[in-house]
């Protein structure tokens, strides 16, 4: 067994005691707790199984609300997030910009529901490009070699071997891959990048899973006088990305290491049927015990109402989310920006 880390990125301070690297044997890398393997039966078992839901299903067109404004585009003054539909978020931090996990067209047989009011290669500014995991839902080659092409990007931020898929996409534009509670090189832009666990997977075709790895970010906005900081501190701001995953008990290890959160995004959609989908992505509920464990201020739903990738309807993920958090009196700390309308941070 290997254990995997890029030589050049510092371990975050909090890291796990002993934490040695990702591990790695068999050309894959291999979980360290909560082991599994997705199983193609159950995906075929799941395509021949009537859908309970099926009629309530179709009969939900809800898509989330789109924001038609772009002005905020021309705003390189105030710090903003604005998400883009499923995984995909445009930051900005201190006039640097950073965009997540770009897929932004129809998939194959997976037509997109929602689009914001401009495509991947009209977008222009960005700084950083960061990838989460290798699925095609958050890794798609058109959208990132536009986006390269049409941006001046800095570096691009990933798990480790993820620059054996994309690095002939993206010519001579630096990749930087990180094991897990790796922080990336990004100090210098007034923002501290912590490469985190979640619960998921890779695999891009038949024979290359777990090829590289997956997981998480954790933005810190720093502060004056915090840059180059050892200890969690001075952070104006911190916004943690929870990918795609599974619920996990790195969630509450993560809010141990990071307090004080102030926005915590996990995806909530892509959960039924169970038998399939437990092992790959939270249901609301689950999420919701995630923004809990996280001790986060704010919880921003992601994943869900974008592509139709399960048998729950529409609308159910979003008001699941509502309804628990109405129930816990925290129904003002649910965040719900349309599509493209910036969330400003103060």
């Amino acid at each position: 067994m290997q254990y995997l880390l890029n030589p050049d990125l510092p371990l975050h301070p909090r890291a796990p005691e002993g934490w040695k690297g990702n591990p790695f044997a068999d050309k894959e890398f291999k979980y360290d707790r909560d082991s599994f393997r997705p199983d193609w039966t159950m995906v075929l078992k799941m395509l021949f199984t009537p859908n309970p839901l099926r009629a309530e299903k179709k009969a939900d067109t809800w898509t989330p609300e789109v924001s038609a404004d772009v002005t905020y585009l021309e705003d390189r003054e105030r710090d903003w997030v604005v998400w883009l539909g499923h995984a995909c978020f445009l930051m900005q931090f201190k006039g640097v910009r950073f965009l997540i996990d770009p897929q932004l067209t129809d998939m194959p047989f997976i037509p997109r529901r929602v689009f914001p009011p401009f495509g991947y290669e009209d977008i222009r500014g960005v700084d950083y490009l960061l990838l989460s995991h290798d699925h095609r839902d958050h890794v798609d080659k058109k959208c990132i070699r536009a986006i390269v092409a049409n941006n001046p990007i800095r570096k691009i931020l990933c798990p480790l071997r993820l620059s054996r898929t994309i690095g002939g996409w993206v010519g001579d534009t630096p990749i930087e891959e990180a094991a897990w509670y790796q922080q990336f090189d990004t100090e210098a832009a007034g923002v501290r990048i912590t490469f985190l666990p979640s619960r998921h997977w890779c695999r891009r075709g038949l024979t290359d899973f777990n090829r590289s790895l997956w997981g998480s970010f954790m933005f810190e906005v720093l502060g004056a006088g915090t840059q180059g900081a050892e200890e969690v501190k001075g952070a104006k701001q911190t916004i943690y990305f929870g990918g795609d995953s599974a619920e996990t008990s790195y969630w509450s290890e993560i809010g141990t290491m990071f307090p004080g959160i102030d926005v915590a995004m996990l995806g909530i959609g892509a959960y039924r049927p169970d038998f399939v989908m437990k092992e790959n992505h939270a249901n609301p509920a689950e999420a919701f015990q995630g923004f809990l464990d996280l001790k986060a201020k704010l919880w921003w739903p992601m994943h869900h109402g974008t592509y139709d990738l399960s048998n729950e309807p529409a609308s159910e993920p979003i008001r699941w989310a509502e309804r628990l958090m109405g129930e816990a009196g925290l129904e003002n700390r649910l965040l719900q920006p349309a599509v493209n309308a910036p969330y400003y941070l103060v």
